[in-house]
């Protein structure tokens, strides 16, 4: 593979949308690896998970699916942005894959132009992240958070590796302390969508967060839900022992 260009990882078994997404990539400057099936797919992901920038990945696959990919990425490299494609358009399939660490969801049929731009900031997203040498582990409420190695570590000593999409949603809540953001600007400043687009992500990554630094999740001290808005991130300790 060469390191000279963003490599693009599409696992998708419908040969038409494969090969034209390929395609469509390679015009664009990727270097693309097409992969029909959910086996071969873990196969190439342990293979070269070090050089791959972003996957493309359908949820229905021969022999194995899509969620079981994910879980099997997740635990062999947690920075590789992941947008799923899929024809699953229901609720509860985007927020399984979200749980196992998709980082977006794009239903089909898709717009071409869209795709490509959601894999272009996918790939920035994760550039971000590359270590600069600098000091720079924050305080998130009662845990710390190192953006660098991509962890969280909670105060009772627990550490999560989390994902680049989750970091970059932690530096937002940061930068924004103790102010309401909504759903909107949330989904703007992460993952930079319209506002047209719905917000059960937001909801679905924010549960995330809550799991890794709060000690009652469902009783939120630091990541506040504000009811018809979005969300506050508050750093005054209101957590009882």
């Amino acid at each position: 593979m060469s390191n000279s260009k963003d490599f693009l990882l599409i696992v998708e078994d419908e040969e038409a949308i494969g090969e034209g997404l390929q395609y469509n990539f390679e015009a664009e400057g990727f270097e693309v690896a097409l992969v029909p099936d959910g086996k071969e797919a873990i196969y190439f992901i342990k293979e070269h998970y070090d050089k791959i920038s972003t996957i493309i990945l359908d949820l229905m696959l021969p022999q194995v699916d899509g969620y079981e990919i994910l879980k099997k990425t997740r635990i062999l490299a947690e920075r590789i942005p992941i947008l799923v494609l899929s024809a699953k358009s229901l609720e509860i399939d985007r927020v399984k894959a979200f749980e196992l660490g998709a980082d977006d969801y794009v239903t089909k049929p898709f717009s071409l132009s869209e795709i490509i731009l959601r894999v272009k900031r996918l790939v920035q997203r994760r550039k971000w992240y590359k270590p600069n040498g600098k000091e720079s582990i924050q305080k998130f409420g009662q845990s710390l958070f190192d953006p660098e190695r991509l962890t969280i570590t909670s105060a009772e000593g627990i550490t999560y590796r989390i994902s680049p999409t989750e970091g970059l949603l932690i530096q937002v809540f940061i930068e924004n302390e103790n102010k309401i953001l909504t759903r909107t600007d949330l989904l703007q400043k992460v993952w930079q969508y319209e506002a047209t687009i719905e917000t059960r992500t937001v909801d679905v990554f924010v549960g995330k967060l809550r799991k890794y630094i709060e000690k009652n999740a469902a009783k939120p001290a630091h990541i506040i839900s504000v009811r018809g808005v979005g969300y506050s991130y508050v750093t005054k300790n209101n957590e009882k022992n």
